[in-house]
């Protein structure tokens, strides 16, 4: 049972999610209690998620259509470089997930916690410094405007409290404080940007403005995320612990393959973006983040599904449960894809109205949409599984396939781009993030027999062509924003019946049952809690 509540009243199984599964006499119900685990962090966290990325694309739009094109591309192009830089920072913190999960005790515990993130916070002081540093020679290289490097040393400096945050999310997350990560990581810091996009662009008139103060609100979240951690969990700062030496080297041999693994999964990630200060321009800068964002709307049940998959296969391969985890993956991935076939279907089919929300000059640049989502559908489709690799502590092997992948990026990405300019960039990131998680499902099963797929994978497929059909009939037939909420209303209305129809595993019908029971007792207790108030 994850921790849902953050009363502080809860048992010692919820307090410390240790050997949850010894407990379970068989295969189905140790399933159970993972999907249940699972599931119960994807219900709690998608709300959040949704708000999250509903302030996310507010504040874009917000510095889209209050600046133009051209001057909003370099701010993108700087944060996205400063992104670059934390996601290699945070391939630290990697560990946390694998190891809190299983700690014996409060101080190995917390000892964990306080190594990762100073070593994750030390290593972003000293990536944030040759940012600094390397500024205006970036500036020189790229011919961008003198503005541009403004922006990267304002990001570079910002780079240890940006880092700062989501290594204490990463500590949220490792201990399954589903409540409190929501809260720090989904709508707390979503909140301030928005009200700095809102001051910068508004008051100020300036990007600059936004520039420092997102990192600095950054900043005001991971010190309220660890105040709260040492208030209502009990985490305090040690490294003096039995046997500290050990369990510091233990961390860094797991987590340093992570980090060297951190330079080519970022390279494909946001590897795009010098590209594009080498060879397009910066409206081709916020045309791409713009959508990449739209694209990962699309992505957001595996976002849910993943909140808690990692501790849970953590605790599953410990305790040597393969067919419960091998089960797991199967049911969680066609559950993913349910979702994102839903979402998938609107964002393709009505791309015109998408784009037009962050200003006319994104119109023109629809027909690049689709990409990014089909690109995100194929990352999806193959569920969990770079998180199945490292938490089945084959990190050597991920990085070995990143290593591959981003050699193949290079030989592909800058002719595509240097040809057909933004459309073949766009070719590039499709065909990355497909080969890419290809590649790891294939190296899953080789290391560990496991893979997404089973035969049930095709009725979300299958289901999927009537809400096509529905959403275009709507399309002809209506018009504007008119069509589009029918044809996504209807159209989903179909999907939901055909799938019914087509059916669901017991595992997940028992599921379904054990969720609305728990919530519907969450229900009853907070009626009654109400009513002893009043």
């Amino acid at each position: 049972m994850a921790p849902g509540e953050d009363t502080g009243d809860r048992d010692d199984d919820e307090a410390a999610p240790r050997g949850r599964f010894a407990e379970a006499a068989s295969p189905d119900e140790r399933l159970a209690t993972a999907l249940e685990r699972v599931a119960h962090g994807a219900v709690v966290s998608t709300p959040s998620i949704l708000a999250q990325r509903g302030l996310t694309l507010a504040f874009t739009a917000l510095l889209t259509n209050t600046f133009a094109a051209g001057p909003y591309g370099l701010f993108a192009l700087a944060r996205r470089l400063q992104r670059f830089l934390r996601r290699l920072a945070l391939g630290f913190g990697g560990g946390l997930s694998r190891f809190l999960p299983t700690t014996e005790t409060d101080a190995e515990r917390d000892a964990i916690a306080t190594f990762a993130v100073a070593l994750v916070v030390g290593v972003s002081v000293l990536f944030g410094a040759l940012l600094y540093l390397a500024a205006p020679a970036v500036v020189t290289m790229t011919g961008e405007e003198p503005r541009f490097g403004l922006y990267l040393r304002v990001f570079a400096l910002g780079l240890p409290p940006t880092v700062a945050m989501f290594a204490v999310a990463r500590v949220l997350r490792a201990t399954e404080e589903v409540t409190a990560l929501n809260l720090l990581q989904r709508v707390a810091f979503p909140l301030a940007q928005v009200a700095v996009g809102v001051v910068g662009a508004l008051v100020l008139g300036d990007l600059a403005g936004v520039a420092v103060g997102v990192p600095l609100a950054m900043g005001a979240v991971a010190v309220g995320g660890a105040a709260w951690l040492a208030r209502s969990r009990g985490f305090r700062p040690r490294l003096r612990v039995p046997d500290g030496a050990a369990i510091r080297q233990r961390y860094v041999d797991y987590t340093f393959p992570l980090f060297l693994s951190g330079f080519a999964t970022t390279t494909q990630r946001l590897g795009f973006y010098p590209l594009i200060a080498v060879f397009l321009s910066g409206t081709a800068g916020g045309v791409f983040a713009v959508g990449v964002l739209v694209g990962s709307l699309v992505r957001l049940p595996l976002m849910a599904i993943n909140q808690f998959v990692p501790p849970v296969a953590a605790a599953l391969n410990d305790e040597g449960h393969g067919e419960a985890l091998a089960r797991l993956y199967h049911v969680t991935s066609r559950i993913v894809l349910v979702g994102v076939l839903a979402l998938s279907v609107p964002v393709v089919v009505y791309r015109e109205s998408v784009m037009a929300l962050f200003g006319p000059t994104f119109v023109a640049y629809a027909p690049l949409l689709p990409g990014f989502v089909f690109a995100q559908v194929l990352a999806c489709a193959a569920g969990s599984v770079g998180i199945l690799l490292r938490m089945t502590d084959h990190q050597r092997a991920l990085l070995v396939v990143n290593t591959a992948i981003t050699l193949f990026l290079a030989v592909t990405a800058i002719p595509l781009t240097v040809e057909f300019g933004l459309a073949g960039l766009v070719v590039a990131y499709l065909l990355m993030l497909g080969v890419n998680n290809g590649l790891e499902v294939a190296v899953l099963y080789r290391v560990e027999g496991l893979q997404p797929f089973t035969r049930a994978h095709l009725k979300p497929l299958g289901a999927a062509l009537p809400f096509v059909a529905v959403a275009l009939a709507a399309r002809a037939a209506l018009p504007g924003a008119l069509g589009a909420v029918v044809g996504t209303l209807g159209g989903l209305a179909v999907y939901a019946g055909v799938l019914r129809v087509l059916g669901f595993s017991p595992a997940e019908r028992r599921l379904l049952a054990t969720l609305v029971e728990r919530y519907a007792a969450a229900v009853t207790r907070l009626r009654r809690w109400v009513g002893e108030a009043v």
